[in-house]
């Protein structure tokens, strides 16, 4: 079975930039025409990928407080300081809006999950670390987010193989693609025909791979092979721009700010992995003075920190793995999860915009609407980035 993950925040910041017209000053979301419209235009949205995905259940993950801005980053402000609201942004009406849309989502029969100072990406882990290893099916998480991407990975029960994979259908340029971002051995799954008994065709049939099918050859979709873990670990060296995390070490030379690359992470990791094997970020913590060593013949100096506590910060800040979240997060989670599970599945395969909001003023005083879809209003503005 597809369990699917919406990562609310990343497609409510999309929608909200399309109708806007991105930039315009026209649209502050301060009317309630202009809530309605951002609110039809999520369920719209919503609904066509349900109907592409058919999974056998939808989960929502939406943004608290991050706990990570509460790590100290000696080099900056902080974790996603230089992040900038827009002022003309009425986003108290847009938060107000965002919660009647979970709500909605919940009388739907959807499960949604908000937790004390966890981002969306903590529960998107939380969730598919759950559905994966406990209940053995696949997951696909909905999000542009590149964060996400560390999330895909597989997992064999009885020699079956359950994967999560990252869908990323918000085309941005032209002649760009809807992403799946998908493990090695779910490129091997895909591609190899399965045994057919002619005596029993329905036992035969895969549905989980004729979904995934569907979504692979939809228009402009592009499967693309990933390491998850890897593309982690390269952070944790290399850092993230935009949530304002620095590499792993930063120096001046000639009186120039100069940081861990790509090439010199590529160089530290060949140094490690000298055995042939690979490294996972907690092989990190447990060779921190082969790290620190490697770091320091690559830069031809001795950085001037614990490697230890600048290890665990990093991973901290760019990691989305339970076992470094904070305690009470996963209690929280692990108190609902159950329930939340409980919850009664929906056939959802005729869904549509109006079903998800039906007896809502947002459906019922509008007779028609020619609302364009938000993956082709990102491509009609492919000349401007969304944030």
């Amino acid at each position: 079975m597809i369990n699917l993950l919406f990562d609310l925040n990343n497609i409510a910041h999309r929608s909200l930039f399309v109708i806007s017209g991105y930039g315009s000053k026209t649209y502050t979301f301060d009317s309630q025409n202009e809530i309605d419209q951002l609110m039809r235009k999520m369920a719209m949205d919503i609904a066509f990928l349900i109907r592409t995905i058919n999974p056998s259940r939808i989960f929502f993950a939406q943004d608290s407080k991050s706990w990570r801005k509460d790590i100290f980053i000696e080099e900056n402000d902080g974790y996603k300081a230089q992040r900038k609201k827009s002022a003309i942004i009425n986003w108290k009406n847009v938060y107000n809006s965002l919660d009647e849309f979970i709500k909605l989502m919940e009388s739907n029969g959807m499960i949604t999950t908000k937790l004390d100072n966890a981002e969306a990406d903590d529960i998107i882990s939380l969730w598919s670390n759950e559905i994966i290893n406990n209940e053995h099916q696949h997951v696909i998480i909905i999000s542009g987010d590149e964060d996400m991407r560390q999330l895909v990975k597989t997992h064999f029960f009885n020699n079956e193989p359950s994967f999560v994979s990252v869908y990323n259908p918000f085309m941005q340029g032209k002649n760009s693609s809807k992403k799946l971002y998908v493990s090695p051995e779910f490129d091997t799954w895909i591609h190899t025909s399965d045994e057919v008994d002619f005596m029993n065709m329905k036992a035969t049939l895969n549905i989980d791979k004729e979904d995934f099918n569907k979504i692979i050859t939809s228009e402009k979709t592009k499967m693309e092979v990933i390491n998850g873990p890897e593309i982690a670990i390269r952070k944790i060296f290399c850092g993230d721009d935009g949530d304002n995390v620095p590499a792993i070490y930063t120096w001046l030379s000639n009186e120039k700010e100069v940081r861990i690359t790509n090439s010199k992470y590529e160089k530290i990791i060949e140094m490690l992995s000298s055995s042939g094997t690979s490294i996972t970020y907690d092989d990190l913590l447990n060779i921190s003075s082969k790290v620190y060593d490697a770091i320091s013949k690559i830069i031809k100096q001795k950085p001037n920190f614990d490697i230890n506590e600048r290890l665990l910060r990093q991973i901290k800040l760019v990691v989305l793995d339970p076992k470094y979240f904070p305690e009470e997060i996963v209690n929280q989670f692990n108190i609902i999860k159950d329930e939340q599970l409980k919850r009664p599945r929906i056939n959802y395969s005729n869904i549509n915009m109006k079903y998800l909001l039906d007896g809502t003023r947002y459906v019922s005083e509008v007779k028609s609407s020619n609302e364009a879809s938000i993956f082709k209003e990102i491509d009609r503005i492919k000349q401007f980035p969304l944030f």
